[in-house]
């Protein structure tokens, strides 16, 4: 009696330890609760946690066919059917948690199968069988992607909590694998991307080998198609051009207002009169073209400007030609450029002198800017600078601005007081000390503000197209008036896959640029 009695108690005790190590890992998302329940590891929970939810999959699986049940089903048969499911359960479980082990331990993972499997287990068990709970519910309520889409309905509301619930495990999954080998967080990212990756390959690969008709290898042939005509390739080369032009200028604006914001306060000198040189210049240049110094030479400075223009765009080049016609659609304005550039010298040389006293209202301003409606603002371009690369160039130099300007900023700003102090006691000028010392030193968050900007412009180059710019946009807008899905569909893909690979090649550019004792300073950046 008292041994049965032990017995069903050590029983009760197994079941409880192994609800609370469920409730600890849901209810406490980190490694600490992960680390916690690794000293806790047993082979004979992970088997039975994964033998309960084989036996939940298998009654949702008896509960979605109620007619196989009716028509000739027996209890013998249902028992079948869910002694397959656990041992299916079980067999996909353990077979995936030693894909995975093999994969950490290739990035460096020191953990054990078994600690391994039962942190899995604590995490797939509990949400499997909510999730399974969730998809019957769905089930029972008419549950298809459609529905999923509309949050509002009751439906979606199940739907979006079954990706919400689908997204929280893929977390959790990281911390068990993190606990489990004591790896980085990057190492087990790619740990648990591997398998879903291999898995995605395979799966489009054999939508092209049978044939399938869906998304995918619509868009794929779609855009096949595009590319074999040259269509793609010249809206690629001008989106291309287009953002990097635009980012050239912004990054030598913003890096010279971000520095000039940084200095103090200084008076005008007469060394400075040099600046008339240029502001004159470009003041004329503006006056001349607009006709205010006689009907005359407006005429012939807009012949000339048009001249030179038309050469440059008939220079028929599928790499530079882009490139080529947004200077030849800024040396048809004349009149445009000069008072641009006018206006630009004297905001730099007033930000010159005003130096630090300017960095709020500076910041304000660009951030102002940023918030603008981009349709907005090439329209309101359209009058003074035409449809165009223009338009867009102007428009997309002005977005730059506050990433760039308010990480030069920041980055010059951090710079410790004593390692400046230091330069000057070595007798560095302050040039020297920009140059040097402030510039390098703020490399790795510069180079952030840069990676975002070109990120931001890359997308809003796409709505370039609208006021006639030969970019991926064209395809998107063409989508929208022809009602044709694949079209906006491959501009949305092309622009995304355009600015990742731009992204993930400004990222290793900045980890060259950045000095080696400077490594972690960009990744607090």
């Amino acid at each position: 009696m008292a041994t049965d009695l032990a017995r069903t108690q050590r029983q009760n005790g197994f079941w409880r330890e192994m609800l609370n190590g469920w409730m600890s890992i849901l209810t406490e998302p980190n490694l600490d609760a992960f680390r916690a329940q690794k000293t806790r590891a047993d082979p004979l929970k992970t088997v039975l946690g994964v033998g309960l939810l084989g036996l939940v999959l298998g009654l949702w699986a008896l509960a979605i066919k109620p007619a196989a049940l009716v028509t000739g089903m027996g209890t013998e048969a249902a028992l079948v059917e869910l002694m397959r499911m656990i041992f299916f359960a079980e067999t996909d479980f353990f077979i995936l948690s030693l894909l995975i082990f093999f994969i950490a331990r290739g990035f460096g993972g020191i953990g054990s199968f078994s600690q391994q499997s039962y942190l899995l287990s604590l995490v797939i068990v509990p949400l499997g069988m909510i999730i399974t709970a969730f998809l019957f519910v769905g089930e029972k309520l008419g549950l298809t992607l459609t529905a999923v889409l509309d949050p509002l309905s009751p439906v979606g509301v199940v739907g979006v909590v079954v990706i919400l619930l689908a997204l929280y495990g893929f977390l959790l999954l990281l911390f068990a694998l993190q606990a489990a080998h004591e790896m980085k967080s990057s190492a087990v990212f790619y740990t648990l991307g591997a398998p879903f990756l291999a898995w995605g390959i395979f799966r489009v690969a054999s939508m092209f080998i049978v044939g399938e008709e869906n998304v995918i290898t619509t868009q794929w042939f779609f855009i096949a198609e595009q590319w074999t005509k040259g269509t793609a390739q010249e809206l690629l080369m001008g989106h291309l051009w287009l953002v990097a032009f635009s980012v050239s200028i912004a990054i030598v604006l913003g890096v010279t207002i971000g520095v000039f914001i940084t200095w103090p306060a200084r008076k005008p000198k007469l060394s400075h009169l040099s600046i008339l040189i240029p502001l004159v210049l470009f003041l004329l240049l503006w006056a001349a073209s607009s006709g205010l110094l006689g009907e005359g030479m407006a005429d012939q400075i807009m012949s000339t400007a048009k001249d030179w223009s038309r050469s440059l765009k008939r220079i028929d080049n599928l790499y530079f030609g882009p490139l080529l016609e947004i200077v030849a659609a800024i040396i048809a304005k004349p009149a445009a450029v000069g008072m641009i550039i006018a206006v630009f010298i004297v905001i730099l040389y007033a930000l010159f002198l005003a130096g630090e006293v300017a960095s709020d209202l500076t910041l304000y301003i660009a951030g102002i800017i940023l918030t603008i409606p981009s349709v907005a603002l090439f329209g309101a371009m359209i009058k003074p600078l035409g449809i165009g690369p223009f338009n867009a160039a102007f428009a997309l130099i002005l977005y730059a601005q506050l990433p760039i300007l308010r990480n030069t900023y920041t980055g010059i700003k951090a710079v410790m007081p004593e390692i400046i102090e230091a330069g000057r006691g070595m007798g560095m000028t302050e040039g020297q000390l920009l140059l040097k010392v402030k510039l390098p030193m703020a490399v790795p968050v510069i180079m952030t503000g840069v990676r975002v900007s070109i990120v931001m412009l890359i997308g809003i180059a796409s709505i370039a197209a609208y006021i006639g710019n030969d970019t991926l946009g064209r395809y998107i807008f063409e989508g929208i008036y022809r009602a044709q899905e694949k079209r906006y569909y491959a501009g949305a893909i092309l622009v995304a896959i355009l600015a990742l690979a731009v992204d993930y090649f400004l990222g290793w550019l900045q980890d060259r640029l950045t000095p080696e004792g400077l490594k972690g300073r960009r990744e607090a950046a």
